[in-house]
């Protein structure tokens, strides 16, 4: 190798080079151009959300909420500084979903073909889906007793008369549907959301389909088209990758099965939706946002306080969360639910029951798995008690036969399981503490006979505590 003959201590010094101040300025620029960039994406977003959001007729209107401060951490998530979490999401809520068919003659109204309550826990991170017929008959404010479904289109129509002028027709349709479902259910509805049902389909298409996996073929002969036709539709069994259109139509045909049926179907759609959202992340990525949110912006609205986006954040970091059994499915169906009788295509649904139905529909998880009608005899000679028990059973998410009287006084209190449901045998006896010697998997010789129905029958016994009797 080629040498100069002097040592690199006798090299000649030069002028001294500047220090590189520039770097920490650079560095700088760029980390400021990348906040400013997703700062952007944040502000755009957050427009985009918030003309989603829309007023809850049913309430007089509030100041609206400062927006949450957020910070922006390295893969383009957000992450909300205080609080913690926005106030929606620190206890249960219900939220209304709301399937609206637009049909393009205006004069043949608007009405929701599909509602479905949705009772989300956020801390102990669980979902239920609660599918209510179109054909239930209950108490309609302004309206009186009418098929549920009504409710909606009478409210669109009648917005600004019902609720204030300035009220919009979706707003007033979504009210006045909330207040049909807390007359039928009994239950606070929080929150609504609707969509029109193209719009889903749009929506469908924006998250690149969905994975469903279709348990029997669906055939249908004459499915309805825009133009007032029909068509022929099938879709086979199995796991199924469904665009827009063929998602809605799956969720809505009506004519190879029942309705009820269908609200099955329309139930394994918004699971497929949420599995799908959840693998692209797009409640996550601030980057997606934005261009996700402006087909939302065009196809739905909900009072949700979605236009904070710490609430998206939040809902985001829920939905990871559900997998599986955490979404659980609940519908008011004949198998469920006793007709007491039916008037045409009116159907008013037993009250007991549907309360027994809205009683495990709110405990989630724990009585999702459970199976089996339970009655209720008064062994104890005490007046009521078998009433009583009934009602704090109910509240615990069991279903319910009318309550009878025992043949005798019993002493303990006994489990009988009739027709083989052992899971909810040894839950009610847990709940009740029934000690293992008065528990029968099967009836013996001199059991009560099997009556109303009832799976297990409980005989309440001289031994019961207060507190079965809600005491």
């Amino acid at each position: 190798m080629a040498t100069t003959g002097q040592s690199p201590s006798a090299e000649p010094r030069g002028p001294a080079r500047p220090r590189r101040r520039w770097l920490p300025f650079a560095i700088g620029m760029l980390i400021g151009l990348a906040l400013g960039g997703a700062a952007l994406l944040y502000m755009q977003a957050r427009t985009t959300l918030q003309s989603i959001q829309q007023p809850d007729a049913r309430r007089a209107p509030t100041p609206t909420p400062r927006s949450i401060i957020q910070r922006i951490i390295g893969g383009g998530e957000l992450y909300p500084t205080q609080p913690p979490l926005p106030d929606a999401l620190r206890e249960p809520f219900t939220t209304l979903l709301i399937g609206v068919d637009t049909r393009p003659d205006p004069g043949e109204g608007v009405r929701s073909d599909t509602l479905i309550l949705v009772r989300v826990d956020p801390v102990a991170k669980w979902a239920a889906m609660l599918s209510i017929p179109r054909d239930s008959v209950t108490s309609i404010p302004h309206l009186g007793r009418a098929k549920i479904n009504a409710a909606y289109s009478h409210g669109y129509a009648n917005a600004a008369a019902l609720y204030g002028p300035g009220t919009t027709p979706e707003a007033g349709g979504a009210a006045l549907a909330a207040e049909a479902i807390e007359n039928f259910l009994g239950v606070k509805v929080d929150y609504t959301a609707q969509v029109d049902f193209h719009g889903f389909a749009a929506l469908v298409d924006s998250i690149g389909g969905v994975l469903v996996d279709v348990p029997k073929p669906l055939l249908d002969a004459e499915y309805p088209t825009d133009d007032y036709g029909v068509e022929r539709i099938y879709i086979p069994a199995g796991l199924q990758v469904l665009d827009g259109r063929h998602a809605l139509i799956y969720a809505r045909s009506r004519h190879a099965s029942t309705d009820f049926d269908r609200s099955q179907r329309q139930q394994r759609v918004l699971r497929a939706v949420l599995d799908q959202v959840r693998a692209r992340g797009l409640l996550d990525n601030i980057a997606t946002l934005p261009q996700w949110a402006d087909v939302l912006a065009q196809n739905v609205r909900t009072t949700l306080p979605i236009g904070q986006l710490g609430m998206i954040n939040g809902l985001a970091g829920l939905a990871r969360e559900l997998h599986g059994d955490r979404v659980l499915q609940f519908s008011i169906n004949p198998l469920d639910v006793a007709i007491d009788y039916e008037d045409g295509s009116d159907i008013y649904w037993n009250a007991a029951d549907v309360a027994t139905v809205v009683s495990r529909w709110r405990a989630g998880p724990q009585a999702a798995s459970q199976r089996g009608r339970i009655q209720v005899l008064n062994g104890a000679a005490v007046a009521g008690i078998a009433g009583k028990v009934s009602s704090y059973l109910r509240g615990q998410g069991f279903v319910l036969a009318d309550p009878g009287q025992a043949p005798q006084v019993y002493e303990h209190s006994q489990i009988i399981d009739y027709t083989g449901q052992p899971e909810t045998r040894q839950r009610l006896a847990s709940l009740l503490g029934i000690d293992a010697r008065y528990i029968q998997s099967s009836p013996a010789a001199d059991a009560p006979a099997r009556l109303d129905r009832a799976d297990i029958v409980l005989i309440v016994g001289q031994d019961y505590q207060p507190r079965w009797a809600g005491e």
